[in-house]
């Protein structure tokens, strides 16, 4: 039963999801029906090999597109009584006293980080990992800020607030600096257990606990519409903000993922394999993650690979079409269901590891590279996209049984993300992963996750889990098919190929980093 303060009274709740491609707003009634949907897209800019940036401004530019685009679809804005965030995870936007941005903000995919992260002691980065239940990585803001203490020093001292990406957008909206437990969990700076900032790290990391916003649980509000932007944006002025959260928790309450062992593989640009767990479980060597959900006294334990449908969009638009490259929202869709076979790639001995940007979840390795293994000239166009959806697979079949070796066993699997819509894929998942998928009746998961968090914020439900049984239906999708006994042997193979080529990755990226230095 719905309850709180505004019961029975006429209700919109505002969802913004600042994700790497695209910026996403969806607003919803209060029965959880979307009224509208609305995206704008920004780049990625790449000044230097294994460099990923973006302009925080360009992030507000598409939030008052989006608000405008709203607004043309006869969206009632007076009626909006909360406003939830949800946003990509692990990046840095530093900003002087006035919150105006220092530089491009880097963005999780970067990797320049690499060789400060080598440079700590291996059993003071153990610790670290044990008190923030993350393994460190490059493009988290703690690698991001050893890297701008060796090369842009000049701007720390200039620095008021180091910001993940979502932030930035909340001191544009409400002029406030505020961050939720489950995005600072990625920042590497988090004390995953007491969901505070932990001194330890700030002190090996050289900032001040000044310098990072305060904290705040997902579901509770950090402050209110200003009144110059409400007279930009025809949002009204005093419209609470709640905290919101890390897309992959907004998009975990948007599937329905709020009790124990509820899971979720999401198929975004990246890939995140999510469960639900009370207690929080650090495993140091096997990549996993485990962060602050957006209810309290929950965790969530997550595998993440870094190339999901960003290798479908590679290879489609750069490789194929020969333009360029984003998200899994840019995949050609038509495209691919016109082209990919009926069986496995597999069955004609052809593999692909997604390692286009290195991988975390079960490596932890920046070095990794993709690669096509066994191609012959039997091989279709086909054949080779149907590899890149099988390899993808593999990686969160990676995941899966990191999982289990902590004793974790996810239990009813959502499937989700824009990779998730395709029925091929999701098949192909079922019968890696070897489970039955379950879709839900919500779509763009992180906005609506964080709508739903907004009405939570506001009173509207009691809680997230209310809000959830409230709002979201879950029903049966697709179950394994006769591939999976094949694939559950391609996946014996699959495993093999990572250890075997460790070495000749590394060297390859010593030869791209070697003629950098000569050019």
């Amino acid at each position: 039963m719905v309850k709180g303060i505004l019961l029975n009274k006429k209700s919109l709740f505002l969802g913004l999801d600042l994700g790497t491609s695209s910026l996403k707003a969806i607003v919803v009634d209060e029965k959880g029906k979307i009224k509208a949907v609305a995206r704008r897209g920004y780049s990625i800019c790449s000044p230097q090999t294994g460099w990923a940036e973006q302009d925080p401004e360009e992030w507000w530019r598409a939030t008052l597109q989006v608000i405008q685009d709203l607004t043309s679809t006869g969206v009632d804005f007076s009626l909006v009584k909360g406003i939830g965030l949800s946003g990509q995870t692990h990046g840095m936007v530093i900003v002087d006293k006035n919150f105006r941005p220092l530089r491009k903000a880097i963005i999780w995919l970067d990797q320049r980080s690499y060789s400060q992260i080598k440079r700590i002691d291996r059993e003071k980065l153990n610790r670290m990992t044990q008190i923030t239940g993350i393994p460190l990585y490059p493009g988290f803001m703690a690698s991001s800020i050893l890297w701008m203490r060796d090369s842009e020093p000049h701007l720390l001292e200039k620095a008021r607030y180091f910001l993940l990406p979502k932030d930035y957008l909340r001191i544009k909206l409400t002029h406030q600096a505020a961050t939720d437990v489950s995005d600072a969990a990625g920042t590497f700076l988090l004390d995953t257990r007491k969901r505070s900032w932990s001194e330890y790290i700030l002190g090996e990391v050289g900032i001040s606990k000044n310098l990072l916003p305060p904290l705040y649980e997902s579901t509770e509000i950090t402050g209110s519409i200003a009144k110059d932007v409400s007279e930009r944006t025809h949002l009204p002025e005093g419209v609470p903000l709640c905290a919101g959260g890390a897309d992959q928790v907004m998009g975990a309450v948007g599937n329905k993922i709020v009790e124990d062992g509820d899971s979720a593989c999401i198929v975004g640009t990246g890939g995140q394999l999510v469960s639900c767990i009370s207690q929080p479980l650090v495993g140091v060597d096997k990549g996993l993650h485990t962060i602050p959900h957006a209810v309290k006294e929950r965790w969530i334990l997550m595998g993440a690979i870094l190339s999901a449908g960003i290798s479908l969009s590679w290879f489609i638009n750069r490789v194929l079409l020969d333009k360029g490259v984003s998200g899994e929202d840019e995949v050609n869709w038509d495209l691919l269901i016109g082209t990919v076979p009926s069986y496995p790639a597999i069955k004609k001995g052809l593999f692909f590891l997604p390692y286009l940007k290195g991988e975390r979840t079960p490596h932890l390795d920046p070095g990794a590279r993709g690669l096509f293994i066994g191609l012959c000239l039997d091989h279709s166009r086909g054949d080779l996209i149907r590899a890149i959806m099988e390899g993808v697979a593999f990686a969160f079949r990676d995941c899966i049984e990191m999982m289990r070796l902590m004793g974790i066993s996810p239990g009813k699997m959502i499937c989700s993300g824009g990779g998730g819509k395709n029925k091929i894929w999701r098949q192909i998942l079922s019968d890696v992963l070897g489970v039955s998928l379950y879709s839900v009746n919500s779509r763009e998961q992180s906005a609506y996750g964080a709508a739903l968090t907004a009405a939570v914020a506001t009173g509207f439900f009691s809680s997230l889990k209310e809000g959830c049984n409230e709002w979201i239906d879950i029903y049966p999708d697709t179950s394994p098919s006769a591939f999976s006994s094949l694939y559950q042997q391609g996946y014996r193979i699959y495993r093999q190929f990572y250890p075997l080529l460790k070495e000749k990755f590394h060297l390859l990226s010593k030869m791209e980093k070697d003629y950098e230095a000569v050019e």
